[in-house]
């Protein structure tokens, strides 16, 4: 979870040096991570759903939004994992790829809900194409450290777990 906090944080200093544009959502991409990584359901959506309140409180987002839709986030990669294969590399960015439209605009509905902004900005529209392509290209190195994350702590869960039988009558 920790490491999951770290990530908006990264992504907030790497966009003082950066356009937005071509930062990649290191927050959406590490819950995808835990989508189709983490063991257990329960336990990995309320990690995505806590790192999205945290986005929610450094961003200045509407309280709740990114809580809302890296929870979708985390649903949607475990969903379709199921399904498709998003361990390969090119499905993999092709999920991000459509994801990323996918929160753009839940993102900007959501704000034109709760607010009196328009539903579609064209400025939005113009960063979406190279956020997109700059989410997939990061998208197999970080979702890959959280594989890596998981199954070395799922590894050291099971060797606090192992119970082993006594030798001898006694």
């Amino acid at each position: 979870m920790l490491i999951g906090t770290l990530a908006p944080m990264i992504q907030g200093a790497a966009g003082t040096f950066f356009p937005s544009r071509f930062c990649p959502d290191l927050s959406m991409l590490w819950i995808i991570g835990l989508g189709l990584y983490w063991p257990s359901a329960g336990g990995g959506a309320a990690i995505s759903t806590a790192l999205g309140f945290v986005v929610d409180l450094l961003s200045g987002a509407l309280l709740g939004q990114h809580a809302l839709l890296r929870l979708l986030a985390f649903g949607a990669a475990r969903i379709c994992s199921r399904q498709l294969n998003l361990r390969g590399t090119l499905p993999l960015m092709t999920f991000v790829v459509i994801f990323t439209v996918v929160n753009a605009a839940g993102s900007t509905l959501l704000t034109a809900f709760f607010t009196s902004g328009p539903v579609v900005d064209t400025t939005i529209l113009m960063h979406l194409i190279p956020h997109s392509i700059v989410n997939a290209i990061f998208a197999v190195p970080v979702i890959r450290l959280v594989g890596g994350i998981s199954s070395w702590l799922d590894s050291n869960a099971r060797q606090l777990l192992v119970l082993q039988p006594r030798n001898g009558s006694g």
